[in-house]
């Protein structure tokens, strides 16, 4: 008797469902006690030219960041034209701002971008370090500005004794739990299943720990291949990240948000880092919620008003995301001529 062969489950369904249920959550815990009208006069206050170079600014960064990706692949040397670069740079953008997927926009860059050369692990790579080099210099903007200008602010101190606070009230908990999860671990080795199944368990740390720490170093080889590559990159990402931060103050300004610039280059960068976090549909509600509790709770900003100034954002965002869907129309993200393919 022949058996069913059992078919594969594939969890990428299961995990977007999640991922728009987290969304889904995150938006109306955040709007659902929103005075609309209050939002719309918030709107009112915006001046056209301060939307008008917000766009313009959002442009030149993303321009600005595809620059930064492509001096990677040219320090790989991997020749690809600028101009490609850019369209797939805004084609992964375009991915990720508006299509609800697995896929991501880094991974439709790497995809692509090795279909122009024939060093496709490092044109893919290049879109790892690319991505690492934005995130590390969002965190920078965020130390910078929190050491300048915030930590002397009371309530970042409280939130430092409320840590220390709760790790010293429940030592005695956390204790307990290690302790049970060493004791689980000798009473598996006890067993022969037991060993079996730690083995298996450990083997897999062990290779994607290996995995892991050649891709570590593979990334550290490229930054230090030439050593003015990291510094000048990241330096750049700060430039162009800098200037969208200037463009959502002016913004801010126009919605009664706040006029202090020091708590727009703390706060955005932090919403962006949460809003990284592979846990809902490109960073919805996490973006805006970050950007709405930090300015309420620490500028004493009305809902509204920080409600607006985080949909002004996302609005910014997907309007950066909009070449793409001239350059999937038109197929330009695959290699055309022979001088792309380098």
């Amino acid at each position: 008797m022949e058996q069913t062969p059992k078919k594969k489950v594939n969890g990428a369904p299961i995990l977007l469902i999640i991922r728009i249920l987290v969304a889904a959550a995150a938006c109306f815990l955040i709007f659902k006690n929103l005075q609309f009208k209050e939002l719309l006069a918030a709107f009112g206050n915006l001046r056209g030219w301060v939307i008008l170079t917000a766009v313009g600014v959002k442009f030149l960064s993303e321009s600005g960041i595809a620059f930064r990706w492509w001096i990677l692949l040219r320090s790989l040397d991997i020749v690809i034209p600028f101009p490609t670069v850019l369209r797939l740079h805004f084609y992964g953008l375009f991915f990720s701002s508006f299509l609800p997927g697995s896929i991501g926009g880094d991974f439709v860059c790497a995809w692509y971008v090795s279909r122009h050369t024939d060093k496709r692990f490092q044109s893919a790579l290049s879109v790892f370090v690319d991505r690492l080099t934005g995130l590390i210099a969002t965190g920078c903007i965020v130390a910078i500005t929190y050491f300048l200008y915030l930590s002397e602010l009371e309530i970042f101190q409280d939130v430092n004794i409320g840590i220390s606070d709760f790790f010293h009230l429940h030592l005695k908990e956390i204790l307990i739990v290690v302790g049970i999860l060493i004791l689980m671990c000798l009473i598996l080795l006890a067993t022969p299943k037991g060993r079996i199944a730690l083995t298996k368990v450990w083997l897999l740390i062990y290779k994607n720990a290996q995995k892991g720490i050649r891709h570590c170093r593979d990334v550290l080889g490229i930054f230090f291949k030439k050593l003015w590559l990291g510094p000048s990159v990241l330096l750049l990402t700060i430039i162009f990240q800098s200037l969208t931060l200037l463009s959502f103050w002016l913004i801010g300004r126009d919605l009664g948000v706040s006029d202090q610039i020091r708590y727009y280059f703390a706060f955005f960068p932090l919403a962006w880092l949460i809003g990284s976090l592979p846990v809902s549909i490109a960073g919805l509600g996490l973006l805006e919620g970050g950007v709405i509790v930090l300015f309420m709770t620490i500028t004493g900003a009305g809902q509204e008003a920080a409600s607006a100034l985080a949909l002004c954002q996302r609005a910014i965002f997907l309007i950066g995301g909009l070449p793409g869907i001239w350059i999937h129309l038109r197929a330009d993200y695959l290699p055309k001529t022979g001088r792309d393919f380098c």
